[in-house]
């Protein structure tokens, strides 16, 4: 009778043994007889992960307010907020993200960079905020990135590939004359340029620093 409860057992093991291990490769991982997630715990967590994270662009000139770049939908666009704590006013509603945002020194203009299709060929825009219209100050091909307005207002110096399609130059533009466009250095070995403003005392400068 004895035998015959070892035999049973040891073939109940067997078959316990026997059983189907369940594998699942997760890229470099391989996971063995871990249960599946239920769809319910991974909606829940999506409530979580979906979130929204904000980046300053800049004061605003008049009063306590800022601009932020935030997600809407799938799109990162320009908000302005009012106070702290207050709610959130959209101000470009384009079909691309926005990239570089740059703030005029006196009055609600706004310079900003945005390609199209992910082309990288960024073009530089100078944004209305009463209106939201924008208008294309860059030559519409080439790439261009790093606008900066002057201290006065009246002009940008910005990157720019414009010369020959590869090479990074500075250049300097009045947003009322684009057509008259300067380039006032240029990049010899096309290394990467880029145009910084700085102010001491009542003085202007233009920095140029080398990326290699």
């Amino acid at each position: 009778m004895k035998k015959i409860v070892y035999l049973g057992l040891i073939f109940f093991l067997r078959s316990l043994f026997a059983q189907e291990i369940r594998t699942e490769n997760n890229g470099n991982l391989v996971l063995e007889d871990v249960p599946a997630i239920p769809q319910s715990i991974k909606d829940d967590l999506k409530r979580y992960q979906n979130v929204r994270s904000a980046s300053f662009r800049g004061f605003h000139n008049e009063n306590e307010g800022l601009y932020i770049s935030t997600r809407f939908g799938n799109v990162s666009q320009l908000h302005y907020v009012q106070s702290p704590g207050a709610a959130r006013n959209q101000v470009t509603y384009f079909q691309e993200p926005i990239g570089s945002v740059a703030m005029h020194p006196t009055d609600q203009s706004i310079i900003f960079t945005m390609d199209k299709g992910g082309t990288e060929n960024a073009q530089i825009y100078l944004l209305d905020t009463s209106d939201a219209s924008a208008k294309l100050l860059s030559d519409g091909k080439s790439r261009n990135g790093g606008p900066l307005w002057s201290t006065d207002g009246e002009k940008i110096a910005f990157q720019s590939t414009k010369r020959n399609g590869r090479s990074n130059d500075i250049w300097i533009m009045n947003v009322t004359n684009t057509e008259e466009a300067q380039m006032v250095l240029e990049s010899p070995d096309g290394t990467w340029w880029g145009a910084v403003i700085g102010l001491r005392m009542t003085r202007q400068y233009l920095y140029k620093i080398t990326f290699r």
